[in-house]
């Protein structure tokens, strides 16, 4: 009924590029049942907003979204929209992708939308943490739709920020909001919550860098969601190694707990029984 409902829709919506997207990620939902794509149209009926995650980002949501870290990137495709991306952590201390979003500007309206139709998608599980840089319009779409989630601001972006907004040592605007804001930031009032090892959105950063390779500045729409779905499956060609490595790979043993050791290399990932044995080998120290 959705895709009827979409393809429906579709036939309003004015540009053959943004047609041609949209069948393209309609017809993926045909094969694949779980594929999603979320789109809204502008005034002139032109495409404004298009949000799309298939099967496998929905299904690792579920596993992993307690956790969501997201960032708005370069608009380097033809229509210079800003990409999103959304991502977590997964079991092999991996970067997940949740899902992408092109959007039609940076107003509070625009992540309000995108952030609404992501909890739809994601059938209505909110994270416990969100962590993005310091964005007046994306904390207030955070504070609306997530109302209850810890929203963690990005310490690297604060650090870096320092330097330059510290030189006046007189009442320091700067200073004041962003102690205002600590509970967003500091460690003494983060410290009880789950953040997966997120402190910065230096992993939206990594992505970035990577999907360079796979996007450019005259791409037409479809080819961008073409390419990134390029991009997705080197990702999740990473998780395949790591599930080979773990069911057919031998855990060195390293402390003199062997029967300990063999009991958590049965229980966790390579990468997590790692951080095990260096917590084991604390506590016999």
């Amino acid at each position: 009924m959705d895709n009827h409902i979409e393809r429906t829709r579709r036939a309003k919506l004015i540009g053959r590029d943004s047609n041609a997207t949209i069948s393209y990620l309609l017809e993926k939902a045909d094969f694949d049942p779980m594929t999603m794509a979320r789109y809204s149209a502008n005034d002139e009926s032109r495409l404004a907003n298009l949000f799309w995650a298939d099967g496998i980002c929905r299904a690792d949501y579920q596993c992993f979204g307690d956790v969501l870290a997201f960032d708005t990137t370069y608009q380097k495709n033809k229509y210079r929209r800003p990409l999103v991306i959304f991502l977590g952590f997964n079991h092999y201390l991996q970067t997940c992708i949740f899902g992408f979003t092109l959007i039609e500007d940076k107003q509070m309206a625009t992540y309000t939308w995108l952030l609404q139709n992501f909890l739809d998608v994601m059938l209505n599980k909110s994270p416990s943490v969100v962590v993005t840089d310091d964005d007046e319009a994306m904390k207030a779409a955070i504070q609306e739709i997530f109302p209850n989630v810890t929203h963690r601001l990005c310490g690297w972006q604060i650090q870096k920020n320092v330097t330059t907004n510290t030189k006046n040592k007189e009442k320091n605007e700067w200073v004041l909001n962003e102690y205002q804001n600590r509970k967003s930031w500091a460690s003494a009032y983060l410290q009880d919550k789950f953040c997966a090892g997120f402190r910065t959105t230096s992993r939206c950063e990594g992505i970035n860098n990577f999907i360079k390779r796979f996007i450019g500045i005259l791409q037409s729409l479809l080819e961008l969601v073409q390419n990134l779905e390029h991009a997705l499956r080197d990702y999740r060609h990473n998780e395949l190694v790591s599930q080979f490595k773990k069911v057919y790979g031998e855990p060195v043993l390293t402390t003199r707990l062997a029967a300990l050791e063999i009991c958590a290399a049965n229980f966790y990932t390579r990468e997590m029984f790692g951080k095990v044995k260096q917590r084991l080998k604390e506590w016999l120290h």
